[in-house]
C-alpha cells in the first residue's frame, strides 16, 4: 500500500511529541542541547507546557511567542528551572529535561537545508504534549480526563501564531513514545497484542482526522513515528512491543524509528539525557528518510524463522546490510547480551542455544541443544535478556552531536565527545518458528 502523509511543505511545520514519560523527557536532566540547533523553533520558553503535564489544557510557557528551540529543565508541574534552581532540586525528585524533539528537529533541519537551500522558508516548530505514567487508553481521544485535548490546545495555539506571522501551518509528523504502562498492564491498561494494536491504529486515525484535517486543515495526515517499548518494560509475551511493530509494518503512514533498549537509561526505565538525544537523532534520521530522501522506512525486523534439524534460521529485513552483533547499553555501560537476546520456546519449555552466528547479509543461525518438540516460538529482547538484544545493521552514519553526559560508567569515558552511532538495532519480537 502507498504511504500517505503530509511533508514539511508549510510555512510553519509543527512536529509534536506525544505519549508518556519518555515523550516528555522524565529524568533527562540536566539537559544537553542548551544552544539552538539550526533555526528550529518552540512555542514560548520550553517545548513543554506552562502548567502541570497531567492537565488537559496545554498553554505555552511565557506566552505564544516563537523562540529558538533549546532543551530546558522543568518540574512535572510545569515550573521552569534555571541552573541554580536545578542544582537545588532534592535528590529523588523527578525533573524533566532533554527530549527527543531537540535532536529530531535539529537533524531533520540540517538535512532539509543541505538538500534544498529554499527549505529555509519552511520552518520547523516542536512541542511536547505527553503525560508521564499514562496508558494508551488514557491518552486516547474521549478518555476522562481527555488528555488528547492537550494536542488540540497546542495545535490551535500554534496555528494562530503561524497566521499572525503570515505563514501557512501544518503538522507533518507526530512522534509517539508510549507503551510502558500497557506492557506491564499497570492500572488495568490493556496489555494484549490485539487490543493495543487496535488502540494505536485508532490514535493514528484520530490524529489525522481531528488535528490535521480538523484544525490544521491539511489534506494529508501527519506521519506517525513511534519507538518500541523495551528494556526494563519488556514483557514475557512481548505483546505490546510486537503490536507496535505490527502497526508500523501494516499501517500506511506509521513508522517505527527504533527500539529503546540500546540506549543509556535509569533503573526506572527512563532514558538519561544522552539516551533522549541519541534517540532523537534516530527519529530525525527517519523523518529525513521520509521527507528529504523520499524513501520508505522499515526498521530492522524478522521476516521469518524456519527450523532446520537442530537449528533455526531467521531471516530479516535489514535497512543497511549486513547484519552485525554489538553491545547495547545496560544502564550506564555497554554490555554483551547472552545469546544475543534470543529465546527459543517449544512444547517442553526453553530450548538452550549452543551457538549463534550471522550466516549471510540478512540471516542468523541458532544452533540448539536438542530438537524442537511441537510448536515453537522465537523471542528477541525479552525479559530473560533484560529487554535487550545484540543485533543491528551496518548503517555507518553518525550524528552531528555526540555523548556529552557525565553520568556514564567510567569504563565508557572514551565515548565522551564522540558522535552517536546511527546503526539500526533490531526490533523486539515474538514469532512462530515454521516447520
Amino acid at each position: 500500500m502507498p504511504e500517505i502523509f503530509a511533508g514539511p511543505a508549510f510555512g510553519i511545520n509543527h512536529i509534536l511529541a506525544y505519549g508518556q514519560s519518555l515523550a516528555t523527557g522524565w529524568e533527562g536532566a540536566p539537559p544537553l542541547t542548551r544552544r539552538p540547533w539550526h533555526d528550529t523553533l518552540m512555542l514560548g520558553r520550553s517545548v513543554r507546557a506552562a502548567g502541570p503535564e497531567w492537565s488537559p489544557a496545554w498553554e505555552p510557557l511565557g506566552g505564544p511567542v516563537l523562540r529558538q528551540l533549546v532543551a530546558t529543565a522543568q518540574l512535572p508541574d510545569g515550573t521552569l528551572l534555571d541552573d541554580v534552581a536545578l542544582a537545588g532540586v532534592p535528590d529523588g525528585a523527578v525533573v524533566l529535561g532533554e527530549t527527543v524533539l531537540e535532536a529530531a528537529l535539529g537533524h531533520l533541519r540540517g538535512r532539509m537545508l543541505a538538500a534544498d537551500p529554499a527549505a529555509g522558508r519552511r520552518l520547523l516548530l516542536g512541542s511536547v504534549c505527553g503525560v508521564g505514567g499514562r496508558s494508551l487508553e488514557q491518552l486516547s481521544r474521549g478518555a476522562d480526563p481527555e488528555l488528547f485535548a492537550r494536542l488540540r490546545s497546542c495545535v490551535t495555539v500554534a496555528r494562530t501564531v503561524a497566521r499572525a506571522w503570515g505563514k501557512t501551518y501544518g503538522i507533518p509528523a507526530v512522534l509517539f513514545l508510549q507503551g510502558e504502562q500497557n506492557s506491564w498492564g499497570i492500572d488495568g491498561a490493556a496489555s494484549d497484542r490485539a487490543t493495543y494494536r487496535a488502540l494505536l491504529a485508532r490514535l493514528h486515525r484520530d490524529i489525522g482526522a481531528e488535528l490535521a484535517a480538523g484544525i490544521a486543515g491539511q489534506a494529508s495526515p501527519p506521519a506517525l513515528v513511534t519507538y518500541q517499548t523495551g528494556g526494563a518494560y519488556a514483557s514475557d509475551d512481548m505483546a505490546v512491543p510486537q503490536a507496535q511493530l505490527d502497526v508500523a509494518l501494516e499501517t500506511p503512514g506509521v513508522f517505527m524509528a527504533a527500539p529503546v533498549y540500546p540506549l543509556p537509561d535509569w533503573p526506572s526505565g527512563h532514558l538519561r539525557a544522552d539516551g533522549y538525544r541519541w534517540l532523537g537523532v534516530q527519529f530525525g534520521k527517519v523523518l529525513a528518510s521520509l521527507f528529504v530522501d523520499g524513501e520508505p522506512w522499515r526498521p530492522l525486523h524478522p521476516l521469518g524463522a524456519v527450523r532446520v534439524a537442530d537449528a533455526i534460521v531467521v531471516s530479516f529485513h535489514v535497512p543497511v546490510p549486513p547484519l552485525a552483533f554489538g553491545r547495547p547499553f545496560l544502564g550506564t555501560r555497554r554490555e554483551a547480551v547472552p545469546d544475543q537476546g534470543f529465546t527459543v520456546m517449544d512444547a517442553a519449555g526453553p530450548v538452550p542455544i549452543t551457538a549463534i552466528g550471522i550466516v549471510g547479509p540478512d540471516r542468523v543461525l541458532l544452533r540448539l541443544a536438542r530438537p524442537l518438540l511441537g510448536p515453537a516460538r522465537l523471542r528477541y529482547a525479552d525479559p530473560a535478556h533484560h529487554g535487550r538484544g545484540g543485533l543491528h545493521d551496518s548503517d555507518a552514519r553518525v550524528a552531528e552531536m555526540g555523548f556529552a553526559g557525565n553520568d556514564l560508567d567510567p569504563s565508557e569515558a572514551g565515548l565522551l565527545g564522540t558522535p552517536y552511532p546511527l546503526a539500526n538495532w533490531c526490533a523486539g519480537f515474538d514469532i512462530a518458528v515454521d516447520g
